[in-house]
């Protein structure tokens, strides 16, 4: 007012909808008015913001409280299920017992709380804010994790949608990642299979569900649980999907991208980067397959994608995005029924709380991490170090080199064995499902017609292995036998027959059984010497008649090279049976039962004659016999009856 002596008188101005933590107030903004020269004066919208006050619009005639948005930012961290419309009951109610009344409106509602966390995430990044960026991982981030969400949904809507907010800023536009897709598709299609296991996500389809708009999303997260971008699905789990989020975090300088189907995504990349050669910069990161959904898959592809082997990648698991996707699948019970704008900026925010959530108990993670890595280093460095004592392995680096070498052969295709394998294993837990989870007959005829079809294909199978191998054929009869009841599974022919590799390896395993056994009778005939006295020389006598040609032993062989080419030469299971058959004689010499007569003095009390079976034993470090018809326990040259009264003071052994 330009007055020099103004007169100010405020009354009730315009009147307004103030909706705070406690409900709501209908309330008048007030007006100021000078008498002096008759100006009046009304807040405007800076005045309210800087007040704490949100705007519902630009006319301000409703007003959101700011301690109202932190409130609801909380509330959904803790419970990102709740909707707004159960949020404005909640507010109705505060509005009732505070004696007032009115409605409060739910879509309002959530509009200004999404104005204003957007504007807050702008000031954020004015401040040189990274919402989206793990602390831990900068500047060189060692691993990402890429996984898809499917419970994150959306039902497709009729009509207009409204605009988002956050568009880019978490989860990547739509329009640059169906240009991304269209071009791969072009390029090359696949589908993915690994083992026994048919992985839903390794599918390359363009199929899409005519009820939903978005089927879910695609989330990347560091190995510390930060969540870097994400994308919305329309076709299912591609491969297009995690490439794409691929691409996107190259700046990261991520070292290795983990992925539960990486065994069928690498290829797939190998074909586009060959076609594409702006995706060829993609192959300087090294493929990891997460640690949990390793064990499904096959032998071989473990050994040889699996995280726990690859080098450099520490205590890295790849399934850190499966503890993010429990937190954001929480949401699709809100989002699925949202339009496309507000579920993207809905979700974004969801990230940012988590990140911000994360970024605060870092230090307390790392810290508890660290301890915990370095007491399982001293763990497993010793069970290396035990593990290398017991199997006589000096040189480890060899047996790595072995058995990757073995993964890295003929992995591809699936074989017949694999397949009667898994329709096996199809219709036997289809039948026990049957009854257990379809309590509507409704169903149980169609799943009966599956289980006939898998079951005739499983046949099919079987003749065709039988005609193929029929030395070692399957037993149809004994498989009808264990599909009809609760009868075990069936032992299939390449279980106990195994490869020419394996029969190797088997027969080394004996082998190295059979020094073992070879050094325990060596010290049972000491003992037996010890205690026969002169007697002993025809068992000494026997051992050499029977050990001319002695046991070598499995770690020192002298003509080592000479038998391998010898064991080439021979049958895949020749020298398997050889080697069973030299441990059978073994073992039946050390069985052998041997009768002594024992003759204990008692004192004052004469002597005691006891005739007993003696048998040699071996328990932990100690060995020698025992009788199980009177207890006498030979340990050496000590003799301990089975009576407390006998004691033992001249022993005399006879044969």
């Amino acid at each position: 007012c330009p007055c020099e002596v103004p007169s100010i008188t405020v009354s009730p101005g315009k009147a307004v909808i103030l909706i705070s933590i406690n409900g709501r107030y209908d309330m008048h903004q007030p007006l100021f008015a000078c008498q002096t020269c008759q100006q009046q004066w009304a807040p405007e919208f800076m005045d309210l913001v800087n007040s704490g006050y949100w705007p519902a619009s630009t006319s301000s005639s409703t007003l959101y409280s700011l301690n109202l948005f932190s409130s609801v930012r909380e509330l959904k961290i803790i419970a990102p299920a709740l909707s707004r419309q159960a949020f404005a009951k909640l507010l109705e109610h505060r509005t009732k017992c505070g004696g007032r009344s009115g409605p409060v409106c739910g879509d309002t509602l959530q509009r200004s709380f999404l104005e204003f966390s957007y504007c807050a995430f702008e000031e954020d990044n004015l401040s040189c804010g990274a919402p989206f960026t793990c602390p831990a991982c900068t500047p060189d981030m060692l691993a990402i994790s890429v996984d898809g969400n499917r419970k994150l949904y959306r039902f497709l809507r009729n009509g207009s949608s409204d605009s988002s907010f956050f568009e880019g800023a978490f989860i990547a536009e739509d329009t640059s990642v169906s240009a991304f897709v269209d071009v791969l598709h072009k390029a090359l299609p696949g589908q993915g299979r690994c083992g026994s296991s048919s992985w839903t996500a390794a599918k390359e389809t363009s199929r899409r569900t005519f009820k939903l708009d978005e089927e879910g999303m695609e989330v990347a997260v560091c190995r510390h649980g930060f969540l870097l971008k994400a994308l919305n699905m329309f076709r299912g789990e591609i491969f297009a999907y995690p490439m794409y989020l691929h691409k996107e975090l190259m700046s990261s300088k991520p070292r290795f991208i983990a992925m539960d189907v990486m065994c069928k995504y690498w290829p797939y990349l190998h074909k586009s980067a060959n076609i594409l050669p702006d995706l060829q910069g993609l192959m300087s990161i090294r493929p990891f397959l997460s640690v949990m959904h390793a064990t499904a898959h096959s032998t071989k592809c473990e050994i040889t994608w699996s995280g726990k082997n690859q080098e450099g990648a520490g205590s890295t698991a790849g399934e850190e995005v499966e503890q993010v996707n429990s937190y954001l699948s929480r949401c699709a019970l809100t989002t699925k029924y949202m339009s496309k704008g507000a579920r993207v900026d809905m979700l974004t925010i969801h990230a940012m709380a988590w990140n911000y959530k994360k970024n605060t108990t870092l230090h307390r993670a790392l810290s508890a991490r660290y301890v915990k890595t370095c007491q399982r280093l001293q763990e497993e460095t010793a069970s290396l170090a035990e593990l290398k004592e017991r199997l006589a392995c000096t040189n480890e680096a060899v047996w790595v080199s072995d058995v990757r070498e073995w993964a890295a052969g003929d992995t591809t295709g699936i074989s017949l064995e694999q397949s009667i394998e898994g329709r096996y294993l199809n219709v036997r837990q289809r039948k026990q499902a049957l009854y257990r989870q379809n309590d509507s007959g409704k169903f149980r005829p169609r799943l009966r017609r599956k289980i006939a079809e898998s079951k005739r294909l499983l046949l099919k199978d079987i003749e065709t292995y039988n005609s193929h191998k029929p030395a070692m054929p399957i037993d149809v009869n004994e498989v009808e036998q264990s599909l009809s009841g609760d009868n075990p599974s069936p032992t299939w022919p390449w279980e106990v027959h195994g490869s020419n590799k394996r029969n190797k390896g088997l027969s080394c395993l004996c082998r190295r059984r059979l020094s073992e056994v070879s050094d325990t009778l060596k010290e049972v005939l000491l003992q037996y010497k010890a205690v026969l006295g002169p007697q002993g020389s025809i068992i000494e006598v026997e051992d050499k008649q029977e050990n001319e040609s002695d046991f070598s032993s499995p770690d020192t062989s002298e003509n080592e090279e000479e038998e391998c080419r010898e064991l080439e030469l021979k049958s895949p299971n020749a020298d398997l049976d050889e080697a069973v058959r030299e441990a059978e004689q073994v073992l039946q010499r050390f069985n052998t039962s041997q009768l002594i007569l024992v003759e204990v003095e008692k004192l004052g009390a004469g002597t005691k004659t006891l005739n007993a079976e003696v048998r040699p034993y071996r328990s932990g470090q100690r060995s020698g016999f025992e009788s199980r018809d009177d207890g006498v326990f030979v340990d050496g040259s000590i003799l301990w009856p089975p009576s407390a009264a006998l004691q033992p003071e001249t022993i005399t052994y006879l044969l």
